[in-house]
């Protein structure tokens, strides 16, 4: 994956930003195609933290979302999420 950018909320540790550029950028081995660019932002309200994460492929966008009450969690919810989209558009590209 050529570039992944985090943003992390006031709220979020800094030990965040690790966790998330190696979980999502181990994405691209699903990808239908190259990766250009990975965002993910973490922002956290009261008591639920939220994981907004983006794919730019070479021709498609891939998003997902989630929440939860933990850092780990959250960026693993989305992770699955985003690979799911992955390897279904993979699939379809591959049966076509």
């Amino acid at each position: 994956m050529d570039y992944i950018q985090v943003s992390l909320a006031e709220a979020i540790p800094e030990q965040a930003r690790d966790y998330a550029s190696a979980r999502i950028g181990s994405l691209d081995r699903y990808a239908p195609d190259r990766v250009d660019f990975a965002w993910v932002n973490l922002t956290a309200d009261k008591t639920v933290i939220h994981a907004h994460a983006r794919l730019d492929l070479k021709w498609v966008e891939v998003q997902a979302y989630a929440e939860g009450h933990t850092v780990t969690e959250v960026i693993d919810l989305v992770r699955e999420r985003m690979r799911r989209q992955l390897v279904s558009m993979r699939d379809v590209l591959v049966h076509n």
